[in-house]
Parts: structure tokens; sequence; C-alpha cells
């Protein structure tokens, strides 16, 4: 079990050089937040209005596409939820066909089976409730990533970390 559970994809661009125009700034993100409260938002770097600003004067603002904010529903259905939903409608356009599953692990059985058998890679352990290993940590900081950042912008992204 991790410290939280949620799902993430986190696409961190590039950081400005310090020396560049704007000076030392956060870098731009694309956050894609599967579960819990699904959304999707882009923390960018924008330029503050008016005729007396300077060029450094930017700021990390979020262009926000939160459906449950947006359209004021009480509730969105669960994955699986809707999974269910689809099979008692009679829907498969969210199932695989069986030559689809069957062509699937006809391509990633020999990559299973290298990773699991001839590599013989084992997870790395991390302690209950925590973050998870440390070694995922050191190599996303060897990236020059973050993983997690601030939006800076009260109300957006709530569930992001410092």
């Amino acid at each position: 079990a991790m410290e939280v559970q949620q799902t993430i994809v986190r696409l961190q661009f590039k950081k400005a050089p310090s020396g560049s125009l704007f000076g030392d700034q956060p870098q731009n993100e694309l956050v894609i937040r599967i579960q819990p409260n699904e959304a999707i938002y882009y923390k960018i770097l924008a330029k503050l209005p008016g005729l007396t600003q300077r060029a450094k004067d930017v700021q990390q603002t979020v262009l926000d596409l939160d459906l449950k904010k947006r359209f004021e529903l009480r509730r969105t259905p669960e994955a699986y939820e809707k999974l269910i939903h689809d099979v008692i409608q009679g829907e498969s356009h969210n199932f695989v066909r069986r030559d689809e599953l069957e062509e699937a692990w006809r391509i990633f059985d020999p990559l299973l089976e290298s990773l699991e058998v001839k590599e013989a890679r084992t997870p790395q352990r991390y302690a209950f409730g925590s973050r998870g290993p440390l070694k995922a940590d050191a190599l996303i900081d060897s990236m020059g990533f973050r993983r997690y950042t601030v939006t800076g912008v009260p109300g957006f992204a709530e569930d992001d970390f410092d």
C-alpha cells in the first residue's frame, strides 16, 4: 500500500534556463488525473495582463478541465461501474475482441518472459504507507524532474503535493 491511492499521468516540459528572459520559473506541466476525481489540467506560465507589466511579470496558472466542476456533477461512475453498466446494456465498445486479446498475448508473452525469467527482475521493496521505492525518486530526480509540484493556483488541482 502506498501513501495515497491515486493515478496521475504528469508530463513535465523542459524547464527554461535560469538565465532566460523570464528568470527562474517552474516548468509547464500537463496533468491527467485518472483517479480519484478525474480531470485534465495544464499548468502554464502566463504573462500578467496590462501595459505596465515587464517581461519577467509571469505567473503560473492552470487551464482546468474538471468535468465534475464544469458540469456540476454530484457523482461520476467509477471505472468498473461504467463497464458493468455497459455489459448490462449490451455495449461492447469498451472491450477487446478475442482475436485482439490473443494477438496482444502473442506480442507481450515473450517480453514478459524475458523480464521475469531471463533477466530475473524483482520489484523494489518499499515501506507500507510510503510514497514508494526511494530509487523511483532518485530516477526521477536524475532526469531533471520533480515527483510532485505545487500549482500555485488556489482551488485548482487540489491534489497536487509539495
